[in-house]
């Protein structure tokens, strides 16, 4: 079997040996990973769509503290971004109205994530 790409090969394999030595909690190491592949592969969505589904089953499914804390950052993130877009007076009553909606979506699901890491079910 050709050695192609032996330098990113040992490279990956050194990030992950330092990763675990240092205690990286898995799921980000598996976003790490993730990242690093969408980028050598040219697949930008991949890095998401591995979040999601790593999210979905260690943070919403197992409970698991880290995947719940990386999810309720992202929400809280996105909230904020809402927020600000929310009192932009160039937005129509619609698009208001829409951004409402939104803001209520979003706090609703850090509640059930919060909720979650303190050990209660949704």
């Amino acid at each position: 079997m050709e050695k192609k790409f032996f330098g990113a090969a040992e490279e990956m394999r050194i990030k992950l040996n330092d990763m675990i030595n240092a205690g990286t909690p898995p799921i980000e190491i598996v976003l790490e990973f993730a990242k690093i592949l969408g980028e050598v592969s040219g697949e930008s969505s991949y890095y998401r769509e591995i979040f999601e589904q790593a999210t979905a089953v260690y943070g919403l499914a197992l409970h698991e503290k880290k995947s719940l804390d990386l999810q309720l950052e992202e929400v809280k993130k996105r909230l904020e971004k809402i927020k600000a877009a929310s009192e932009n007076p160039d937005f129509t009553e619609e698009e208001h109205k829409r951004m409402g909606y939104a803001l209520e979506r979003h706090r609703k699901e850090i509640e059930m994530l919060e909720k979650l890491k303190s050990g209660g079910d949704t």
